[in-house]
């Protein structure tokens, strides 16, 4: 499928497409399971042919990745102007904003939604958890680590050290509370998912200090 500029008015209308295909996908995942939502009905409840579909989605396991990211890593405009703005910010300050809405992500209620429809299904379909462990936590490792390899005093890192301080940053947001999440009860507290982060983001840090020997990354 041919590439368009962001800005380019057919861009538009395939961005436009892909959303309400993703999120009509999300509804049947919910509602009817993995086993019960076709790649047809998917596309008629989205209002685009089944072509166009699969422009987007070869497979519907394809769709269920699109799906999974969608809802871990939601951007609209507002959070993209806030994200530049943190992104000026000293490392430890980066890292705990980034620790915040990791939580929030995985305990929102689309991300909720789907861990539960993988657990229900994950005995005929075992791929199911795989592919929502990449949306969940790979991606977000990526994400990081991209940032982290152009940034000066991590950049020169070995890939291999700088990508583990990272998963074991996002493993340290995780816990028994997503536990009581997808059970029903009640989420942490902002003061929760905040300390949580505070000590995530001072263990990476502290981490990224040791391995490389440049200027305190606090004030980098």
């Amino acid at each position: 499928m041919r590439d368009w500029s962001p800005d380019h008015p057919r861009a538009k209308v395939m961005a436009r497409k892909r959303a309400a295909i993703v999120a009509a996908a999300e509804q049947a995942f919910v509602r009817d399971g993995y086993a019960g939502s076709g790649m047809e009905s998917i596309a008629r409840e989205a209002g685009v042919s089944i072509m166009t579909l699969y422009r987007h989605a070869r497979t519907k396991d394809d769709l269920f990745a699109a799906v999974m990211e969608s809802a871990c890593h939601p951007v609209d405009m507002e959070e993209s102007v806030k994200i530049e703005e943190v992104l000026k910010k000293p490392l430890a300050d980066i890292l705990l904003f980034v620790g915040v809405m990791f939580q929030e992500r995985i305990r929102g209620a689309k991300t909720t939604n789907l861990l539960r429809v993988v657990m229900t299904e994950i005995r005929r379909f075992p791929h199911l958890g795989a592919l929502a462990y990449d949306g969940l936590i790979n991606a977000h490792v990526e994400r990081l680590d991209s940032f982290l390899s152009t940034r000066a005093g991590t950049s020169g890192m070995p890939a291999e050290r700088r990508r583990q301080i990272g998963h074991d940053f996002f493993e340290r947001l995780v816990g028994l509370d997503d536990y009581r999440v997808l059970l029903g009860l009640p989420a942490p507290s902002e003061q929760d998912i905040r300390r949580r982060a505070e000590l995530a983001a001072r263990e990476a840090v502290a981490a990224l200090e040791r391995d490389q020997p440049v200027p305190n990354l606090h004030e980098l």
